[in-house]
């Protein structure tokens, strides 16, 4: 006898009655899926296959009765695009040539820059030398005219009379008038450093504002520079381009060639191939359908199924003296120890399937982490949820999609609290767990 607690399912039960659908998950259902319903999808897409041959091969005809026109057309695009080709060969050339010509100007622009700007250091240096001169000469004929001044208070006569003879007084007379002429070069001399110095300050002006502006005019040559440059990388690219694009043409041409040809003689033997498999696939639907209405015969009226075609029953529904099981109030009745569902047998592995149509609503491991179970609850509507314990750790369907009646849902197992493999199934109706056999066949 296998015991688990199923307090865990009925709490998970319970909060997805009236629940939304979650949004599915892709997944590879080759093993859960309907027999039947690959069946049929199989067929559907070999009739949608064969229909396509035949649109194919019909298409393959029209297109070898027009190729003719098609090769023309093709050859006067591929005329058009080389007259392209040679069009934007002759600008890339013009453009080259300007790009060419402008930097030869720029690299000579900018040597006169250069040039000019060392003249303009070498004035500047010379002012300065020059200013500094001048200060030197104004300094000193300051000094002369100040010793001059002292001097002028003494007369002349008075020279005479103190000199000790008329030689020293002559002497004392020319030196005065030798001193004077001395101040008149050297204030000639402060005039024309002063000349001089105001024509190199006025050469620095005007030279720095022919650097000024040709450095604005290098400027706008180097953006007319990368204009132009821009224009060639453009140009080059669209010359790849329609080189491309020809070559491809070229090769478009021989490929709808060859591809016609060979597609003409190929098609048929697909279609012949394609009406086999559908004549086979046709017979084997005929057959699972057959089947599928046999096993529906079997249905309760509720349209439910049991979840195993061979099984033993190793614990029924209802109140039980196992102290493991939950408590439970069915109908106002409490019971200490009640089993929600009942249990079935028929070796790990076996494949595990609704017993109705439905939308899953929960998968994998539901009441993680109360219960480690793995199982599947599924809501088939009007209130009704299955729940399917202890399955294998392999999720086979995922919650919001939709399941089919006998679909298979996942494999018997021993997952969670169990003491061997077996499935748990329950039926919860509005809230309430039911006795399964009330609703199964």
């Amino acid at each position: 006898m296998r015991r688990r607690s199923h307090s865990a399912i009925a709490l998970v039960a319970l909060l997805m009655v009236g629940a939304g659908i979650v949004s599915p998950s892709p997944r590879d259902l080759a093993r859960a899926a309907d027999p039947l319903a690959e069946a049929k999808a199989q067929q559907g897409a070999l009739e949608r296959s064969l229909s396509e041959q035949r649109d194919a091969l019909d298409q393959l005809k029209a297109t070898s009765a027009a190729l003719g026109v098609q090769l023309d057309l093709a050859e006067a695009e591929l005329a058009s695009v080389t007259a392209e080709y040679d069009r934007v060969s002759g600008l890339l050339v013009e453009v080259q040539g300007q790009v060419a010509e402008i930097t030869a100007h720029l690299a000579d622009l900018r040597a006169q820059i250069d040039e000019l700007d060392r003249q303009l250091n070498k004035i500047a240096t010379q002012i300065k030398l020059e200013t500094e001169r001048l200060h030197e000469r104004e300094l000193l004929l300051q000094d002369h005219l100040r010793a001059a001044y002292e001097r002028s208070r003494t007369s002349l006569l008075e020279l005479i009379v103190s000199a000790p003879t008329l030689d020293a007084a002559t002497n004392q007379v020319s030196y005065l008038i030798t001193v004077s002429d001395q101040d008149r070069q050297l204030a000639d001399e402060i005039s024309a450093l002063r000349a001089s110095l105001n024509t190199r300050q006025e050469t620095l002006r005007d030279g720095r504002r022919t650097l000024s502006q040709a450095r604005d005019e290098a400027d706008a040559e180097a953006a007319l520079l990368a204009t132009r440059q821009a224009e060639l990388a453009a140009t080059e690219a669209r010359l790849a381009e329609l080189k491309k694009a020809a070559e491809e043409k070229r090769r478009a041409q021989a490929d709808a060639l060859n591809a016609a040809l060979e597609a003409r003689g190929n098609v048929e033997a697909q279609i012949k191939a394609s009406e086999s498999a559908f004549a086979a696939q046709t017979a084997l639907v005929d057959k699972l359908q057959a089947e599928a209405d046999a096993r529906n015969q079997n249905a309760s009226a509720f349209g439910f199924r049991w979840p195993e075609d061979a099984f033993v029953v190793t614990q029924e529904w209802g109140p039980t003296s196992f102290r493991l099981e939950p408590a439970y109030t069915y109908q106002g009745v409490y019971y200490p120890n009640f089993h929600t569902g009942i249990d079935l047998a028929s070796g790990c592995g076996t494949p595990i399937r609704a017993i109705g149509g439905g939308t899953v609503v929960a998968s994998g491991q539901p009441s993680w982490p109360w219960d480690s179970a793995y199982g599947v609850i599924i809501r088939h509507g009007f209130g009704v949820l299955t729940v399917y314990w202890h399955l294998q750790a392999q999720v086979v369907v995922s919650p919001g999609e939709a399941v089919s009646f006998g679909q298979v849902i996942g494999y018997e197992g021993s997952t969670g609290n169990s003491t061997g493999c077996h499935l748990h199934m329950a039926i919860n109706d509005h809230g309430v767990w039911e006795n399964p056999r009330t609703y199964l066949p």
